[in-house]
C-alpha cells in the first residue's frame, strides 16, 4: 500500500489535487481494497510476527486471495500483537536500518510503547500536510506563513512528526516558518506577540483545550489578532462547533471552513484524516438539523469529528460500532489493527446519497459557502472517543489505573471504597477540565482537607503514570496548573449518581 501511494506521489501539487477532485470516489475505494489485499500479502511472507499470528489463529494464507477474504481475517491489536513481539519481528526484513525516528504513545499502564518510522512513512504526512495546507491554511509561496507549534515534543508524536514533514515542505519552495515551542503557554504567547505581525499569517498548532487557552490568555499578551491572521491546527480529540466558533470569533477568522483543521491519527498508523472544508460544511450543518444528524451519523446522541481520508493510505473497516485499520504508517505494517477507537466510515458517494435522502444537495451547499473547489474526491471517516476505558485531557489519555493509583494510600483509602467515575467536561467558558467523583465509605463525611488530599495524591499518580502528563503539568504557570488538577467531588457511600448498589462501576463515563 505505501509503496503504490509513494508511485503517484508527485512533487507538483496541482497535479495531486487534480487527481483527488476528478478520480472517481469508486474506483479509489477498490484501489484501496486491492493494495490492502497486497499489504495482507507481502506481510504475511516477510513478517515473522505476523506469520506467527496467523499461524496461531490457524489461518490459511493461501486462501486470502480478495476483500472479502480479508475481511475475514482475525484482528490484531497492541495488546495480541504488539506487545507480545519483539521490534525486530515486528518489521519487515532490513527495516530497522531504515528507521529515522522512534514515537511512543503510553497505554493504561503508562509503559510507553514505542513506533518507529522511516523516511517513506513521513512522506505520508508530508503529502496529506501539502494538500490541507495549501487549500485550506494558505500555505504559499508567495505569502509568508509562521507556524507555532504547541503539539508536545519529545519521544511524542504530535510536534516533532509536525515539525520534521512541515520543515520539508520549505524545501520545495513554500515559504513556512516553524517555532517549535511545545506546550508552554508562556512561550507560546510571547512568540505570537513577538513575530505574528511579521508574517502574513501564522498557524496556531496544538491540542484544542491548549489553542483555546492561547486564545484566552492573548489578551494579557497583548496580542491584536486583527494583525495575525491566525488559522488552526488541532490534532489528539473532537471539539464542537460552539467551541469552533468561540474560537474563530476570538481570532477574528475570515472563513470557518477553511481555517480550521483537525486531524485524525494514531502514532501506530500517523495521520490518517483530516477535515476538510466539506466535511466541516456537513458538520455544521448536522448540529443544526436533527434529521441531517441522524442520516450523517446513525443516530448517536454525540457529535464526532469528522474527516476525510485517502485509502490508498489507510483502509478503513467499522466493525460493530468501531474502527480497525489497514496500512503502513509506521515501520510496522499494521492488518486490520483495533485502534478501539469508536466510529464509522462512510464512502464519498455514499455520504452524497445520505444528505440527499433528507434533503441537502451538498454540491450546492458547497458552492453557495464558497468551498466548491477544494472538494475532494475522498470517503469520509467519523471517530468517537476511544472505545476502551480513557478520558482525554488536553490530548493526554488518562486511565482509570491512574487515578486507582492515587485513591490507594494510607490516609485516602481508610476514607473511600476506591470506586469512582471521571469525565471530561468544558464549564461556562470553554475550558476543558477533568471532573473525578469519588465514594466515600459508608460513615465517612466530606472535608476540605480530604478533598485537597485527594487532590494531591491524584496529580502525583498522574505525574508518576503518564510522561506527558508530567511534562505540561511541571511546564505550566500556577494558573495552567489548575486547569490541568482535576476537580475532585465526594459522594456519599451508595449513591445513586454515580453508585448505586448493585449496578456495575462505570469508571469513566460517557
Amino acid at each position: 500500500m505505501n509503496k503504490y501511494f509513494l508511485s503517484l506521489y508527485r512533487k507538483n501539487l496541482a497535479s495531486k489535487l487534480s487527481f483527488l477532485k476528478r478520480k472517481d470516489c469508486e474506483v479509489m475505494d477498490k484501489v484501496g481494497e486491492k493494495e490492502s489485499v497486497k499489504l495482507f500479502n507481502l506481510v504475511s511472507a516477510r513478517v515473522v510476527a505476523y506469520q506467527k499470528f496467523l499461524k496461531e489463529n490457524k489461518v490459511a494464507i493461501r486462501k486470502i486471495v480478495n476483500i472479502k477474504d480479508f475481511k475475514k481475517l482475525p484482528l490484531i491489536s497492541k495488546e495480541n500483537y504488539i506487545k507480545k513481539n519483539d521490534l525486530e519481528d515486528l518489521l519487515p526484513p532490513k527495516e530497522l536500518s531504515n528507521i529515522t525516528t522512534f514515537s511512543a504513545t503510553s497505554g493504561s499502564t503508562g509503559e510507553p510503547t514505542f513506533f518507529p518510522r522511516s523516511e517513506d512513512q513521513d512522506k505520508n504526512y508530508e503529502y496529506i500536510s501539502e494538500i490541507f495546507l495549501t487549500t485550506q491554511l494558505g500555505l504559499s509561496k508567495k505569502k509568508s506563513t509562521l507556524v507555532i507549534i504547541g503539539f508536545g515534543l519529545g519521544v511524542w508524536i504530535g510536534g516533532i512528526f509536525t515539525y520534521k514533514n512541515f520543515n520539508k515542505l520549505a524545501s520545495k519552495g513554500y515559504k513556512i516558518s516553524l517555532l517549535p515551542v511545545g506546550p508552554q503557554k508562556d512561550m507560546f504567547l510571547k512568540s505570537l506577540k513577538k513575530f505574528g505581525g511579521l508574517f502574513d499569517q501564522v498557524i496556531l498548532a496544538g491540542y484544542p483545550p491548549f489553542i483555546k487557552d492561547i486564545v484566552d490568555e492573548s489578551v494579557s499578551y497583548g496580542i491584536d489578532f486583527a494583525k495575525c491572521n491566525a488559522k488552526v491546527l488541532t490534532a489528539a480529540e473532537s471539539y464542537s462547533e460552539d467551541f469552533r466558533d468561540y474560537i474563530a470569533k476570538k481570532i477574528k477568522a475570515k472563513n470557518i471552513y477553511t481555517d480550521f483543521v483537525n486531524i485524525y491519527g494514531t502514532v501506530e498508523l500517523g495521520t490518517m484524516a483530516h477535515e476538510t472544508p466539506l466535511a466541516i460544511l456537513i458538520r455544521r450543518l448536522a448540529c443544526k438539523n436533527k434529521d441531517i444528524f441522524k442520516a450523517v451519523f446513525n443516530n448517536s446522541a454525540r457529535l464526532p469529528t469528522l474527516g476525510q481520508y485517502h485509502p490508498y493510505l489507510v483502509y478503513f473497516e467499522e466493525l460493530e460500532g468501531e474502527l480497525v485499520g489497514t496500512g503502513v504508517g509506521s515501520s510496522i505494517p499494521l492488518i486490520r489493527y483495533k485502534f478501539a477507537d469508536r466510529g464509522g466510515v462512510i464512502p464519498f458517494k455514499e455520504m452524497i446519497e445520505r444528505l440527499k435522502s433528507v434533503g441537502v444537495d451538498i454540491v450546492k451547499e458547497a458552492a453557495k459557502n464558497g468551498i466548491d473547489k477544494t472538494v475532494l474526491n475522498l470517503p469520509f471517516v467519523y471517530v468517537y472517543e476511544r472505545s476502551d476505558l480513557v478520558v482525554n485531557l488536553m490530548g493526554i489519555n488518562i486511565y482509570p489505573e491512574y487515578v486507582k493509583s492515587g485513591l490507594q494510600k494510607t490516609g485516602i483509602e481508610e476514607k473511600v471504597t476506591g470506586k469512582f467515575s471521571m469525565v471530561t467536561k468544558n464549564d461556562k467558558n470553554q475550558d476543558q477540565f477533568l471532573e473525578i467523583n469519588v465514594e466515600l465509605k459508608n460513615g465517612e463525611a466530606s472535608s476540605p482537607q480530604l478533598l485537597k488530599l485527594i487532590e494531591n495524591f491524584v496529580v502525583s499518580s498522574l505525574q508518576e503514570k503518564s510522561t506527558e502528563y508530567d511534562y505540561l503539568y511541571k511546564n505550566s504557570s500556577e494558573e495552567s496548573k489548575k486547569k490541568i488538577t482535576p476537580q475532585i467531588l465526594l459522594f456519599n457511600y451508595e449513591d445513586k449518581t454515580y453508585f448505586a448498589p448493585g449496578a456495575k462501576q462505570k469508571w469513566v463515563l460517557k
